[in-house]
């Protein structure tokens, strides 16, 4: 009896083994049959393995685009370029000895007055190709064009790594001139002059702008052409000055095709 038992038992999990393999067919070939149809999804894409420069050069994951735009939401709304200016001949002073604290002399590069990385270019355009406020502080624009090294003119004012010794300054008799500080005028209320050398000085809203030191900005920064009216010192450029009435007349016929 136990035997005879054992073998129905036996042949029932025969059965219900083959039954489950038989409907579990039945669904896969539905699949199969969908899938030839064009029923189900594609597969995934397949994704071309990163090299490693590309891995230097770009960012890749969900926090690939964290940055993207970060600076111009830190940018300060457009001022007005009609608003009234304020200033005294006190500010001016202050502004002035404040910009010859970080030159050698008059129409050297300003140093830098902040922390930069030192292992390579630091990266000075996000915040000085077109000007930057945040709060209080001020990221002036580049009042040249676009160099990419940054460094070769413009250095660090102290060492900024930690408990390094500064070397003291060579021993040099050079002295360099100071600035002028007030541009020449023809007569009283004439434009004045512009008071320093225009070389590398070609974006004059970098100090006289909207966001310029209090005592150097210009009281109508919304006039484009700057030197429609204030005209280079030949002086400061190194160009010697022609007297008035030294210009030789035009030849006559000298603009006849």
């Amino acid at each position: 009896m136990r035997r005879a038992r054992g073998l129905h038992v036996g042949l029932a999990a025969v059965v219900a083994i083959t039954a489950a393999g038989f409907f579990s067919g039945l669904r896969g070939t539905d699949r199969g049959v969908a899938a030839l149809r064009g029923d189900s999804p594609p597969p995934a894409a397949s994704v071309e393995a990163r090299g490693y420069a590309d891995m230097r050069e770009r960012a890749y994951g969900p926090n690939a685009g964290m940055y993207e735009g970060a600076f111009a939401r830190l940018e300060a709304a457009h001022a007005d370029l009609y608003a009234p200016v304020e200033q005294s001949e006190a500010d001016r002073a202050a502004a002035l000895d404040r910009r010859a604290s970080r030159r050698a002399y008059d129409g050297a590069p300003p140093t830098i007055p902040h922390r930069i990385e030192q292992l390579g270019a630091p990266d000075c355009l996000s915040c000085h190709e077109s000007g930057l406020r945040v709060a209080n502080l001020t990221a002036p624009r580049m009042s040249h064009r676009r160099h990419e090294s940054c460094t070769q003119c413009h250095v660090v004012g102290d060492d900024p790594r930690p408990l390094a010794e500064t070397p003291p300054a060579p021993d040099n008799s050079f002295a360099g001139m100071e600035s002028p500080r007030r541009g020449a005028r023809a007569y009283e209320g004439a434009p004045p002059t512009i008071p320093h050398p225009t070389l590398m000085r070609s974006e004059c809203s970098s100090c006289h702008g909207v966001h310029g030191a209090l005592g150097m900005r210009s009281t109508h920064p919304y006039r484009q052409s700057c030197t429609q009216c204030h005209a280079p010192s030949a002086e400061l450029d190194q160009r010697a000055p022609m007297p008035l009435g030294a210009w030789p007349p035009p030849s006559r016929g000298a603009n006849r095709p």
